[in-house]
């Protein structure tokens, strides 16, 4: 896995998705996306929110 494709500080970001990614916690990343209205400039993701992302920006 590159850098990029996984959270810089996963022990205060249990939930993030580039660290729901990497445990392979497919189901819930499809739960905290299914309406994304922000991307992480890091990884790429979307999320419905930004507090499921390292480095957010609005879509």
């Amino acid at each position: 896995m590159s850098g990029k494709d996984s959270c810089p500080s996963p022990k205060q970001h249990p939930a993030h998705m580039c660290q729901l990614k990497h445990e392979g916690r497919i189901e819930e990343m499809d739960k905290h996306s299914a309406q994304p209205k922000f991307v992480c400039n890091r990884c790429r993701a979307k999320a419905d929110s930004e507090d499921y992302l390292c480095n957010p920006r609005p879509l």
